[in-house]
């Protein structure tokens, strides 16, 4: 017998609207065409994830943007220091740049930007920096729609940004990134060092609950003096894409800032569908 799955795209639907008709009759059947797909993730995973950071020791808010482009969390308004996540604005600011010059990558381009990110060296990052300049990063916050983002004074680990400016930015790395030399951000932001995938990517990486895992693209950031641990996911499985930031300072040690921030990734993927 020749399965649904097999036939042409326009003739599948008709039969699954025949087969839904017939199953809820012709009102019911009006709805459910017409029923938008839920946001992912859902409004209890949210306010679980709210309720949980609020539990936390020290300064703390997250940002999501769910898949229907919409911004939650808590404490939205607050700034922070980037640390090291303000690493993924310098590699796109780097990639904007090759495509300016209508340039591809070569050896050098990877022998600074492949550290920068993989485990997350501060001198790539330094030399990343001084090739693009203070003003490239600035017109990648204007592009993602940064309303916080201000230039790190002495250092560009204290760029400062927010949960929301982060959230927003990694939801617009598909746009922000030439298209020629997004396949290689995107392997570059999910083949991080294991030893600095701590917080969202376990979780992700799960299959909580019996799903599929997420697969997941993400920077992490600390400033262990300060307490600041900071961590950015994209997360996407099948036509679900959304993301999470959670910026903290102030904590008493690296694995609690680890655990408050895998505690809200928990919280968002436990209860969404």
């Amino acid at each position: 017998m020749t399965s649904q799955r097999t036939l042409p795209g326009a003739l599948a639907a008709t039969l699954t609207a025949i087969v839904l008709l017939a199953a809820v009759g012709p009102a019911r059947a009006r709805e459910f065409e017409h029923r938008p797909t839920p946001a992912y993730p859902s409004a209890k995973a949210i306010a679980a994830a709210v309720r949980f950071l609020d539990t936390r020791a020290g300064r703390t808010s997250f940002a999501v943007v769910d898949s229907r482009g919409r911004v939650h969390g808590i404490r939205l308004y607050e700034r922070f220091q980037t640390a090291s996540v303000v690493k993924v604005m310098m590699l796109v600011a780097y990639l904007q740049m090759l495509k300016a010059h209508h340039r591809g990558l070569d050896s050098a381009d990877t022998s600074l930007l492949y550290p920068m990110i993989h485990i997350s060296d501060n001198e790539a990052a330094s030399a990343v920096f001084a090739i693009v300049g203070e003003e490239a990063i600035a017109r990648v916050a204007r592009e993602s729609g940064m309303t916080a983002y201000a230039p790190g004074v002495g250092w560009w680990a204290y760029t400062q940004t927010s949960a929301p400016d982060q959230a927003r930015f990694f939801f617009a790395l598909d746009r922000l990134i030439p298209p020629r030399f997004y396949g290689y951000a995107r392997w570059l932001l999910s083949g991080i060092e294991p030893s600095q995938s701590w917080g969202i990517p376990p979780v992700a990486r799960s299959g909580r609950g019996g799903r599929d895992p997420f697969q997941i693209f993400f920077k992490t950031g600390a400033l262990p003096s300060e307490g600041l641990f900071n961590e950015v996911a994209r997360l996407e499985r099948g036509d679900v894409t959304f993301t999470i930031a959670v910026l903290t300072t102030g904590d008493p040690s690296m694995s609690y800032g680890e655990e408050t921030i895998q505690g809200v990734a928990a919280a968002l993927l436990a209860r969404s569908p």
